[in-house]
């Protein structure tokens, strides 16, 4: 199977229901010329549930993707997150590709190749992000956006979760951004994708990011980990609530 080309491309039909679970890990360390460095650590933890709700002719789905829990710890508190209950109505191409969505988003998401790729085979993807500039007081005063290209390899398949999944290895060589006069900001990440190709859908997903931003006289280096991973899919029936392979409903790390 290892000399199989395959379709990386999301499969949905109306009235399927994914729940995911993302966690999301972040330390940041300040450091100022003359003090003692400063590090603070959060948790970010959301359960999201996507809906099905359209798909076109031509392959492109209408997704509902509610928030239905979030919770952020940080200093010991622990708070619901004010977006708990909302919902974002997505539209994207098989291939993942963003065609519009019901809010802004800070971001643009690369898409897979529309070409079927075999292991080892290699390619690139943009995104787009918008990154906040601040005056001197800390106020925002605007943004500046920048395009990352991150680049892919069908590195081999994996099972997880009861899925036969491709693993792809994402990583995004260091940028380095000039955000003002004396003021840079670099960014690099590197990752593993595993897609299950036979069902079309993103099965788990784990991200690290690593900022740096640089003035004179102090820095802040930022290390933030994403893991998504899918916890219960039902079919369009409302049947299938287990994923392939396990006797239960939910599966969380």
């Amino acid at each position: 199977m290892f000399d199989e080309a395959i379709t990386l491309a999301y499969q949905m039909s109306v009235g399927e229901a994914l729940r995911y679970k993302t966690e999301v890990l972040s330390t940041q360390s300040i450091k100022e010329d003359g003090q003692s460095p400063q590090t603070a650590q959060s948790q970010l933890e959301i359960t999201m549930l996507q809906s099905v709700k359209g798909v076109s002719p031509d392959g492109q789905m209408t997704v509902d993707v509610t928030i239905e829990k979030g919770t952020m710890q940080r200093d010991g508190q622990v708070m619901t997150l004010p977006t708990v209950g909302q919902t974002i109505t997505i539209v994207m191409k098989k291939s993942g590709e963003i065609v519009r969505t019901s809010v802004d988003f800070p971001f643009s998401q690369p898409a897979f190749p529309e070409r079927a790729v075999k292991l080892k085979d290699s390619w690139t993807g943009d995104s787009k992000m918008d990154i906040p500039l601040y005056d001197n007081d800390g106020n925002q005063t605007g943004s500046k956006q920048v395009t990352l290209t991150y680049n892919y390899t069908l590195n081999g398949f994996e099972q997880v979760l009861g899925y036969e999944t491709a693993a792809i290895h994402v990583s995004c060589p260091t940028e380095t951004i000039a955000l003002q006069e004396g003021v840079e900001q670099k960014i690099t990440a590197k990752g593993v994708t595993n897609f299950g190709h036979k069902q079309g859908r993103l099965v788990k997903s784990r991200v690290e990011t690593e900022t740096e931003i640089t003035a004179p006289g102090a820095s802040v280096s930022t290390a933030i980990r994403v893991t998504v991973e899918l916890i219960e899919a039902k079919g369009p029936e409302g049947g299938g609530g287990s994923l392939p392979g396990s006797d239960e409903m939910f599966l969380i790390r």
